[in-house]
């Protein structure tokens, strides 16, 4: 698989001005879906202290892509390039009741080759509800798909980034308190739904940014 760039994220990623700083850290993210991820990432990216400091390309999968594939990709980037990205992510989902293959395949060899992962379990609209609650309960992804749009009014995979970029702390701290749950019960991946650890990731670019 050979992830396809977003079409708004290319080498002028950064909107450098005469008064901007230079960019501190460059992020090289891969993402499953096509719209949703890739719109919430657009909206992180141009917050206001990132978008001077902070440079993210994100990388589409393609069509049908598996997490494994993703990382695949990911790690093969990540020995051609041998330098200029400060960070490698790769974002997919784990889905319910029918999960992706391969998941803990993927983890480990993201870890064995410095690749983070930001993974959302069922799937990404778990982490857009932690943006408006807190939700504990067991989700399948088409009830999590459901919950998100009752929460935004979205009638597609689009958001409106002013309300997730106004509330993205909240969800943070939402996921942390579910991945210590989840830690405090003994359950491990993939077992862990509801879970989501796009907070990582949101945290590490905001670090990036502050630095």
């Amino acid at each position: 698989m050979s992830p396809r760039r977003a079409p708004r994220d290319a080498d002028d990623a950064l909107r450098r001005g005469v008064d901007r700083r230079p960019v501190r850290a460059t992020f090289r993210v891969y993402v499953e879906g096509r719209v949703t991820e890739v719109a919430y990432i657009d909206a992180l990216r141009q917050a206001a202290h990132l978008a001077s400091s902070t440079s993210v390309r994100v990388m589409i999968g393609e069509s049908g892509a598996v997490p494994l594939a993703l990382v695949e990709a990911a790690r093969r980037d990540r020995h051609r390039i041998r330098g200029g990205v400060d960070q490698f992510w790769c974002v997919f989902d784990v889905e319910s009741p029918l999960r992706h293959p391969h998941l803990r395949r993927a983890i480990a060899l993201a870890e064995a080759n410095d690749i983070r992962v930001a993974v959302s379990n069922p799937c990404f609209e778990l982490w857009l509800i932690l943006h408006h609650r807190d939700h504990g309960a067991h989700l399948s992804t088409r009830e999590a798909v459901r919950i998100r749009r009752q929460l935004d009014g979205a009638g597609g995979k689009g958001l409106n980034p002013d309300t997730y970029m106004r509330s993205r702390d909240d969800a943070v701290k939402r996921a942390h308190t579910l991945r210590r749950r989840h830690q405090s019960n003994g359950t491990v991946f993939p077992e862990d739904n509801p879970g989501s650890s796009v907070d990582r990731f949101v945290v590490a670019l905001s670090e990036a940014g502050w630095a």
